[in-house]
């Protein structure tokens, strides 16, 4: 049986690959939105300043200046703690997970975002983030590897070696506009 979302409704699905080092993420997505489908898959490259949005199926490849400063998915420094809690239970060894849970405002976006991560090994494990232009977002991290498992995922393919910039974007527009 198939859902379909209220007017309005962004629901997607999709997996990430990301470096800190080189400051660099990979999205591939899909999902619904308006009662239409959608997929896209953005290489974003932060030091260089580019964002690419891959098309594989149509072949094409468009590539944009990025004006958004690499986030490391940490907890930032201006955030203000707010609680920490155990997901499941306490009363059988190993049932539950311990989090902790963060607010505060992006100073260069002006973002306001809550976030959660693991206690223990300060994993992302959701984030909730409104801006004016794309209203509430609502993240959820599962299934995370340590590492990166395909250095090839930060290439950019074949097809965007001849792209050039055609305009300027930061990072929530450039994952908003593939629902507008």
């Amino acid at each position: 049986m198939a859902i379909k979302p209220s007017y309005g409704i962004l629901m997607s699905a999709g997996q990430y690959a990301y470096d800190a080092v080189s400051e660099q993420i990979r999205f591939n997505d899909y999902g619904t939105y308006k009662n239409r489908t959608f997929s896209f898959d953005f290489l974003m490259q932060f030091k260089q300043g580019i964002v690419y949005e891959i098309d594989s199926t149509r072949s094409t490849c468009k590539k944009f200046a990025m004006k958004s400063s690499f986030h490391p998915m940490r907890i930032p420094t201006n955030a203000k703690f707010l609680s920490e809690i155990i997901l499941g239970t306490t009363s059988i060894p190993q049932m539950g997970l311990q989090i902790t849970t963060w607010e505060g405002e992006d100073a260069e976006t002006k973002a306001k975002y809550v976030l959660t991560f693991t206690d223990y090994s300060c994993l992302p494990v959701s984030a909730v983030i409104y801006t004016k232009e794309s209203g509430w977002i609502t993240v959820a991290f599962y299934n995370q590897l340590l590492g990166i498992q395909d250095p090839m995922a930060f290439v950019p393919p074949a097809l965007c070696e001849t792209a050039v910039v055609e305009s300027t974007t930061d990072f929530f527009r450039a994952l908003n506009s593939k629902h507008t």
